[in-house]
């Protein structure tokens, strides 16, 4: 048998995202604050089959940017590390409860101002029945946007992931929230996920002599 190459035995990575989500809404409803679950959490409501449930590290909501001062006060009245994220918003981790949450603006200067984008998930989350742990969560059309605003591979492999296993998914609504929000740029990369995850309104690649 060949030497163990780890100098010790390392345990799987876990997440129970309920924790968290307790923690963010308790935070959100004594900071009055709207809310809409977006990120990972909110792909696993969406997707039925926990085998494209990827790991995630932490729970994420979409806040206004107006609301992270009361947010604020509310956090360092608690046993919370709060830190501020560069995306715009806040990070709160409560290491021996297990929670870790995110309160997302998504207002930097430096990586985009995405918060009309957000208000809309939030005004779309509120006007629908879909919640977790009480929590609305962002429409399927919504968290795609945010994913190809988000740009890494690993985002755009989400992306693919929701249009390909969302049955329903209204693409003329995400073109939409796209064109709105994300600019006609963000178009394309929209129209290449439709075609990679072999989606039947996916339109055809314009080629030269096409």
């Amino acid at each position: 048998m060949a030497a163990r190459r780890t100098a010790k035995p390392r345990p799987l990575p876990t997440f129970d995202p309920v924790p968290s989500a307790q923690f963010g809404l308790e935070i959100l409803d004594r900071s009055k604050s709207r809310r809409a679950l977006i990120g990972r959490v909110a792909m696993w409501y969406w997707l039925d089959d926990e085998a494209d449930h990827e790991y995630t590290k932490d729970v994420d909501f979409a806040v206004p940017q107006g609301s992270i001062p009361s947010i604020l006060e509310v956090l360092h009245q608690t046993d919370a590390e709060v830190s501020q994220l560069t995306i715009g918003g806040v990070n709160a981790r409560i290491s021996k409860q297990g929670v870790r949450t995110d309160f997302i603006d998504r207002s930097s200067e430096e990586w985009g101002n995405l918060q009309p984008l957000y208000l809309d998930a939030i005004r779309a989350a509120e006007a629908q029945d879909d919640q977790f742990e009480g929590i609305p969560v962002a429409p399927p059309e919504h968290l795609v946007a945010m994913k190809l605003a988000a740009g890494t591979d690993k985002d755009e492999r989400d992306a693919i992931r929701l249009i390909a296993k969302i049955k329903d998914l209204d693409v003329e609504a995400t073109r939409d929230l796209v064109r709105k929000f994300l600019g006609p740029g963000l178009l394309g990369r929209l129209e290449e996920c439709l075609r990679r995850a072999g989606h039947p309104q996916a339109r055809r690649a314009y080629s030269l002599g096409s």
